[in-house]
């Protein structure tokens, strides 16, 4: 069980950073044409410790974590993981949802 949960943590990051780096690039040309000036994607509320204005910081904070619960494999982290990148789900889709409208 331990093993799938794995894999598929693993194949979600890969989902999250190849869709990351599109919305970087497009946050960049934004930003080049004065439309994006936020200091960071998440409040401070949020479950991420990285504060950041591109997402790739908030990918190595999940890849960090992933290597963290492989480590330990206890539950809190393993949640704590799962909500940081259902977050990260979210966001993308709606920036990418915003951005072809």
């Amino acid at each position: 069980m331990t093993k799938a949960i794995e894999q598929q943590l693993i194949e979600n990051i890969s989902v999250i950073l190849k869709r990351s780096l599109t919305a970087d690039a497009t946050l960049a040309d934004l930003r080049e044409k004065k439309k994006a000036s936020f200091k960071a994607i998440f409040t401070a509320d949020a479950s991420f410790t990285c504060s950041a204005n591109t997402f790739q910081p908030y990918v190595e904070e999940i890849a960090d974590d992933l290597l963290q619960w492989q480590a330990s494999k206890e539950q809190g982290p393993l949640i704590a993981l799962v909500k940081k990148i259902e977050q990260l789900f979210t966001v993308l889709a709606n920036f990418e949802q915003s951005y072809i409208q």
